[in-house]
């Protein structure tokens, strides 16, 4: 069996996806009077490099037929095959800088060997170095007049203005619903396959608009199912394939705040090899449609979490997305989310029900806590503790090494009397630390360190700053930073936070 999304490339301006490229193609190739240098705008999956090899045929095709290459003429052909040397494509993400905009410049000057017009695609522009870009802009700012640019992003906020002002712009967006439905319908026919209609409308949900990520997953589903694709079929897919925790499911644990159910279940999913970047990308597309229900958005399914919650909850779903690449442990970004997610949400709850209670607690707290403060100054400044934050670091870690790591990602703020207050950057953070447990531990190490009885405060600062040099963090007591923490490190922090 083919791959779709390859085999059912759009050959043609009409058999873009996009009605709105459709239309905007047509009357630039009609007009008369083609702009030289193109910028295709828009998410991975909506058809710009398709719509770019289709533009580079129309510009040299023999026969066009109403702005549309015919697809039989010398030209068309050449092109087809993906081997002609005048249409050339290349990926700025590996192709950056500024050696690579040289060579591309090189080659715009010389003559076409054998089309009216040399087309050049270049794909992830916005991944160029700055000096890339200023190469390129006095290649488009004077092009030669046998060449063709076609620019393609999903970034379109990383391209200098000074490019930006030179392009023709032509928008992609993510399909709707019935472009997504049209564009997998033609697959079907094509392939003279049988499915049930509910079944594309469940693929079409969970595609996020990506009319690639839609053929993708319908090729692998056609590869189990045969010739006829049922709803229970494609339901039993993706509960399989989403490690069976339906996004309905997840969302009435989290609605109850049911924090260990919900984490016991996301580490099941991780023993059976779920996909969690595909599992997050689902949730942000159910979320996303309950966020608009909960505003007022006819069509749309509402929740019971509030649209506060919901609009928090996504955001935490977008942080742990760009988390993904950089953390080895594949649910770890997602966990933390939901961690912090219903810590939020129970303190939210907790201050709404017993407010009495928690002034009560408060009033002891501070009591206790002044009972140990100390307003004579101890001559210590808060230099001198950054200066052997390596070493609390080093008395504090025999005890609990996820303590040792949210110290690392902190520092220190002031020291007042024998308080020294410490300043993190994320509330859960600032919970875990202000455990009784955890505030021993470190107030002993500081104790140690500074040869004085300390008391902790911690204050959540408002944007992060670069982290400490931390020296003397080692038992030989050199200096330097420490090397990253190993995976064992990462998953002892791990457990000590979801138990």
């Amino acid at each position: 069996m083919s791959v779709f999304h390859l085999k059912y490339r759009p050959q043609k301006i009409a058999e873009l996806d996009l009605a709105s490229v459709r239309e905007t193609l047509s009357k630039i190739l009609n007009s008369g009077n083609i702009p030289q240098s193109f910028l295709f705008v828009g998410p991975k999956g909506a058809g710009k490099t398709s719509a770019a090899r289709i533009l580079a045929r129309a510009v040299n095709c023999t026969n066009l037929d109403n702005g549309d290459p015919c697809g039989e003429c010398d030209n068309c052909r050449e092109i087809l095959k993906g081997s002609c040397l005048d249409v050339i494509e290349m990926d700025a993400a590996s192709n950056r800088g500024i050696d690579e905009a040289r060579d591309l410049k090189e080659k715009a000057y010389l003559l076409p060997s054998k089309l009216a017009k040399k087309v050049f695609i270049i794909d992830e522009v916005h991944m160029m170095t700055r000096d890339a870009f200023n190469a390129l802009l006095k290649l488009i700012e004077e092009p030669p007049a046998h060449t063709i640019f076609i620019l393609c992003t999903t970034d379109e906020g990383k391209i200098p203005d000074t490019v930006l002002s030179r392009l023709m712009k032509v928008n992609f967006h993510k399909g709707s619903d019935e472009e997504l439905k049209k564009s997998l319908r033609r697959v079907v026919e094509g392939e003279k396959m049988e499915i049930e209609e509910e079944a594309i409308e469940m693929m079409v949900k969970v595609s996020d608009g990506s009319f690639r990520n839609l053929q993708r997953t319908f090729n692998e589903i056609c590869l189990q199912s045969g010739e006829k694709v049922s709803k229970e079929f494609v339901e039993a897919y993706f509960a399989k394939s989403l490690g069976g925790y339906t996004p309905e499911e997840m969302e009435k644990d989290l609605v109850a705040g049911e924090t260990s159910v919900v984490l016991t279940k996301l580490e099941k999913m991780a023993e059976t090899g779920t996909d969690f970047k595909a599992y997050r990308e689902s949730l942000l597309v159910y979320f996303q449609d309950k966020l608009l229900g909960n505003l007022g958005v006819e069509g749309r399914g509402k929740s019971l979490l509030g649209a506060v919650e919901l609009e928090k909850w996504l955001q935490l779903l977008i942080v742990a997305g760009r988390q993904e690449k950089d953390i080895s442990l594949e649910q770890l970004p997602l966990e933390l989310a939901v961690a912090e997610f219903l810590n939020n949400k129970s303190q939210n709850t907790s201050s709404k029900q017993v407010p009495e209670i928690k002034s009560q607690i408060t009033e002891e707290k501070v009591e206790v806590k002044n009972e140990a403060r100390s307003n004579v100054d101890l001559g210590i400044e808060v230099e001198k503790i950054m200066g052997d934050w390596g070493k609390v670091l080093m008395a504090v870690k025999p005890f609990n090494h996820s303590v040792e790591a949210f110290l690392r990602a902190a520092r220190p703020k002031s020291i007042s009397g024998n308080v020294v207050t410490l300043e993190v950057y994320y509330p859960f953070h600032k919970d875990k630390l202000e455990e009784q447990k955890n505030r021993k531990i470190v107030e002993t190490g500081l104790s140690q360190v500074l040869g004085t009885d300390i008391v902790l405060e911690c204050v959540l600062g408002k944007s992060k700053q670069a982290p400490l040099v931390i020296k003397n963090d080692t038992p030989e007591e050199t200096t330097g930073e420490k090397p990253a923490a190993t995976t064992g490190d990462i998953y002892d922090v791990a457990k000590e936070i979801f138990g």
